[in-house]
């Protein structure tokens, strides 16, 4: 190990000799790193300049000599020591002696501070298991577009299926979008999202570390089938009150880090949306908008440190998001439509812990919080209009129905309309403790309680042709409504791990079990579900090491069981006929291997390839009695298949140029049973959501190929220019007969209609997703002074008035026009421009 080190330090001087006799001019910068609470210097410590190739390590005294260029104007140093939580320091160009205190992170054990791991969940990427992404990975990606979000970032990595730029909800190697689950700082965050999905609540300026874990996970995680997202926060443990603001295309975000004493911090922040100020400028052109696109977001965070042993922390979050449009559109066909629309959105939680190690050998973690989520919904669209009859429709059928050339139908009225209130309320807790049985073994085991109150309120109305038994078509009236009050749902889970190895170890196993129990009751109806146990183990290799000019070689392999409960379970009623320990929860069966190379100290190569095969999976379909009234019916018998592998080429912090290029390759196939649950037999031949019945299918998300670049080029000292480009396959395109013309019965009368049969195809594709975006930013420090600002300028989808994949066609049912120049993704048909402009103090 000693050989390695020296080795290392000899190529770092080298190359820090190189760079001297290419500078003209250089400034020295002296650093000492020491131990915030033992004040004692650390040896080792491995200093990174941005921008500059090279490691610099600290001597016995903790300090280190850097040259840097005097035509670098913004200066950051990444400050890292093993056990340790990293240090981003911007340096500006009047600070020639800098100290920076370290503080510990992990277990810590004997006199010498060996560290013998690292506290897992907060950035322990491993292959075949998790990709972690810092704020400085996020920074091109995240900080771009209407709303910046670390979803745009998430969206980029392998594994995870292309969507447009206006939905944040991706599939995880091949899992339905609803599979992936979300946490802040480990507590569990029901449906993080704003504008009904658009976007995400995580705002990038908030974020620390986002961890995507797509493979074979620990067992101390439940409540997600194909992926979960861990998001960490950043910790208000910073000396000095620290400053970040920004201004960009649609909004005004501020947060404030903020020291309270030595032993306790604040941080306080939030977004808010600025679109609303535009009807003040142009009230005439948005008088049709009843509310204005908004977001406002609240966050805060606090901590508490009254010694190594002991941290206790609180978050909060109040988000809301809205939107309202009351309009009035004249067609050309002579029929008018009024359209209302209104939707507003609350997310709010409040969630606490605390994390003690009374020994250097055991550790405890305690989470609690409530998180409530409210949603209203209304729409109303109502066509009316006087419109003659086409010659066409005369020819074909004005004999039958006794109609000449000139004769007109009034529609008065025709609605399609709906309400939904939606309201969540979810309690949980989470206590683990961990036992460190010798330097390289460690179990674990913990208990887990997710209590939820669903209410919900919805009832959706429309027109539908019905033929009658003479062969006539009819439009009728048909309603379909819930009403779930006080649904109580409880999600029991105990786990127990056994992990070997550390970060020194060449060999690192982990052997997990966890055992789930569902239940769901309110005044009139209990419901158990099975019990299910989740076994999980996954192992990596250290194969090669500093051998052959590599840096590292690792080998993983995982096989694990994931089980999770779809949220239509929480709107169970008697009616459905649900027995107790009758049930399943959705669950699959994951396989991960992977493999992971590192070289020359900044580039990363890997490969992994899964099977996921789904045990069992809910499916729902609805169907209509005798009386008209709609009966909804289950099983718990869908199957599914999912295959494929991911690549992933990276070069970080390099001083000319970074990114990342990843390649997803996704096989996925679903299979829903008719045998539904009390009903005999299906008479439909889909689900509720349009998936066929009784025969495998591509879902509606699914993409074979999915292709993602990244590329970050400095291009001079402080200047960023970035490109961002995807290709995707195209998602399942629906088979479409010829558009047909009938005469269908309203209130006695006969009008014109048209209409096309649909069905779902197995070839079909749309056309290639292929959006590229580009972004320019500019940072530095004004003289003698700590201020840093940063400035970007972005152009999303630069190719939208040329390219567009192509999707099925639209038409107009009143007149049968065809409008076949349609966008497979949902964007805006032009590139879309997004600045912004951050300063930090």
């Amino acid at each position: 190990m000693t050989k390695g080190l020296n080795l290392k330090k000899y190529k770092v001087f080298l190359i820090g000799l190189l760079g001297l006799s290419l500078t003209l001019s250089a400034r020295d910068l002296n650093l000492t790193v020491i131990d915030r609470d033992l004040e004692i210097p650390l040896e080792g410590t491995l200093i990174t300049v941005v921008g500059i190739e090279g490691e610099f390590y600290t001597g016995v005294d903790g300090a280190v000599l850097l040259n840097v260029p005097d035509a670098m104007e913004r200066v950051v140093l990444l400050i890292s020591y093993p056990g340790y939580e990293g240090v981003r320091l911007p340096v500006s160009s009047d600070q020639n002696d800098l100290s920076v205190s370290l503080v510990i992170a992990g277990f810590i054990e004997g006199e010498e501070l060996v560290v013998e791991r690292t506290a897992p969940g907060e950035s322990d990427e491993e292959v075949g298991v998790s990709i972690v992404m810092d704020r400085e990975e996020m920074n091109t990606t995240a900080n771009i577009g209407i709303i910046e979000d670390v979803m745009s970032s998430i969206k980029t990595l392998p594994g995870v299926g292309y969507t447009s730029s206006w939905d944040a909800q991706p599939s995880i190697r091949g899992g339905y979008p609803e599979e992936l689950s979300a946490s802040l700082d480990g507590f569990y965050v029901t449906y993080p999202f704003h504008w009904g999905g658009g976007f995400s609540i995580f705002n990038p300026n908030m974020v620390e570390t986002a961890k995507l874990s797509h493979g074979i996970y620990s067992a101390r995680y439940g409540r997600a089938l194909s992926g979960l997202l861990e998001i960490t926060t950043k910790t208000p443990d910073e000396p000095e009150v620290r400053v970040d603001g920004s201004f960009s295309t649609s909004s005004t975000d501020l947060f404030i880090r903020s020291p309270l004493g030595k032993k306790s911090g604040l941080f306080l922040g939030g977004k808010i949306t600025y679109l609303d100020t535009l009807k003040l400028v142009q009230p005439e052109e948005l008088e049709d908008m009843t509310t204005m696109p908004f977001i406002r977001d609240l966050y805060g965070k606090w901590y508490y440190r009254p010694s190594n042993e002991l941290e206790i922390y609180l978050n909060g979050f109040l988000g809301t998001d809205g939107v309202g449009v009351d309009t009035t559109a004249e067609g050309d066909d002579g029929v008018t439509t009024d359209i209302y629309f209104d939707y507003d959105y609350i997310n709010s939680f409040l969630a606490g812990g605390a994390k003690w190690a009374p020994s250097n050998t055991f550790f405890v973690d305690f989470l609690t919080g409530y998180n409530w989520n409210i949603m209203t919904m209304e729409f109303d669209v109502s066509n009316s209009g006087t419109r003659e009859y086409s010659q066409e429709f005369i020819d074909r059928f004005g004999t039958l129905l006794g109609l000449s050339a000139g004769d007109s139908y009034t529609i008065d009225g025709l609605r399609s309309y709906g309400t939904e209130d939606l309201d969540i309320r979810q309690f949980q807790m989470k206590i683990t403790g961990e036992k460190l049985l010798n330097p390289t073994n460690i179990v674990a085991a913990g208990v887990e309680e997710v209590f939820k109150q669903t209410n919900e309120a919805s009832e959706f109305t429309g027109w539908m042709s019905f033929s009658d038994n003479s062969g006539s078509f009819n439009l009728e009236e048909r309603s379909f409504s819930t009403d779930v009050e006080g649904n109580n749902s409880l999600n029991s889970a105990v786990f127990l791990l056994w992990e070997n190895g550390s970060d020194q170890s060449r060999l690192n196993t982990e052997l997990g079990l966890r055992g789930e129990l569902y239940r769901i009751w309110h005044d009139d109806f209990s419901m158990n579900a099975l019990p299910v146990v989740n076994p999980r183990a996954s192992v990596t290799w250290t194969a090669l090491e500093d051998r052959y000019g590599l840096d590292k070689l690792n080998l993983s392999l995982g096989s694990g069981i994931f089980s999770s409960f779809p949220l239509t379970v929480e709107l169970f009623e008697e009616q459905y006929g649900v027995d107790d320990w009758t049930i399943n929860p959705d669950q699959a069966l994951f396989n991960v291997a992977g493999a992971e190379l590192h070289w020359h100290d900044q580039w990363k190569l890997s490969a992994e390839t899964y099977y996921k095969h789904y045990l069992n999976r809910l499916v729902l379909t609805t169907e209509q009695d005798e009386n008209g009234e709609s009966q909804l019916y289950y099983n718990t018998d869908g199957r599914g298949r999912v295959a494929g592998f991911d690549l992933m080429l990276q070069k970080k912090s390099g001083r000319k140029w970074d990114g990342y290029l990843t390649y997803s390759f996704i096989y996925a196939r679903f299979y829903n049973p008719s045998n539904t649950g009390t009903a005999e037999e299906a008479e439909d031949s889909y689900t509720n959501s349009g998936e066929p019945l009784d025969e495998w299918f591509f879902p509606y998300y699914h993409r074979f190929h999915n292709l993602n670049l990244v590329l970050n080029w400095h291009f001079h000292p402080g200047w960023t220019f970035s490109v961002l480009g995807s290709l995707a396959s195209g998602a399942p395109r629906e088979k479409v007969g010829d558009i047909s013309m009938y005469p269908a019965v309203y209130e006695g009368t006969y009008i014109e209609q048209y209409a096309r049969s649909s069905s779902y195809s197995d070839s079909l594709r749309n056309g290639i997703s292929a959006p590229i975006d580009l972004r320019i930013a500019y940072g530095h420090y004004r003289e003698g002074s700590k201020v840093y600002w940063e400035w970007y300028v972005a152009v999303e989808d630069i190719l939208a008035n040329f390219y567009a994949p192509s999707a099925n066609s639209s038409f107009n049912s009143y007149t049968g026009e065809e409008n076949t120049d349609t966008s497979a993704d949902f964007n805006l048909g032009i590139p879309v421009p997004s600045f912004g402009i951050k300063v930090s103090y």
